[in-house]
C-alpha cells in the first residue's frame, strides 16, 4: 500500500487530499474537509471527493484529475503511483465476475 499526502492549493487549506495504491489493488483518492461544522458554517458545505473505494482505479491520470483543482501535484507523482502499481502488482477485476486476474 502506498499513501501520499498532498498539499493543498490556496484558497483549499480546509481540504486534507490523499492518494495512493491500497492493496484491493486499486488506486485510490480522498479530498476531504474534516473539519467542517455545519452549525458554525452552515452556508458552505465542503466538497467530498473519493475513488477507488467501490469501484477499480487503474489510471493515474483520473486520480490526479479529481484532485488536481484542490491539491499541488508533485511533478512525480504519476510516476510513484505507477511504481507501486508494478511492484505491487494490479489485478484487474471483471465487472460481472467476483474473481481476479493477475495481469
Amino acid at each position: 500500500m502506498s499513501l501520499y499526502s498532498l498539499s493543498p492549493k490556496p484558497g483549499c487549506e480546509r481540504y486534507t487530499i490523499q492518494v495512493g495504491w491500497n492493496p484491493h489493488r486499486t488506486l485510490f483518492c480522498t479530498v476531504a474537509d474534516f473539519g467542517f461544522d455545519p452549525d458554525t458554517d452552515p452556508g458552505t458545505s465542503p466538497d467530498f471527493v473519493q475513488l477507488g473505494l467501490l469501484e477499480q482505479v487503474l489510471d493515474t491520470d483520473v486520480i490526479v484529475a479529481a484532485v488536481e483543482p484542490y491539491a499541488v501535484i508533485p511533478d512525480d507523482l504519476v510516476e510513484r503511483l505507477e511504481e507501486d502499481m508494478i511492484n505491487q502488482g494490479v489485478y484487474r477485476r471483471e465487472p460481472d465476475n467476483r474473481r481476479r486476474h493477475r495481469e
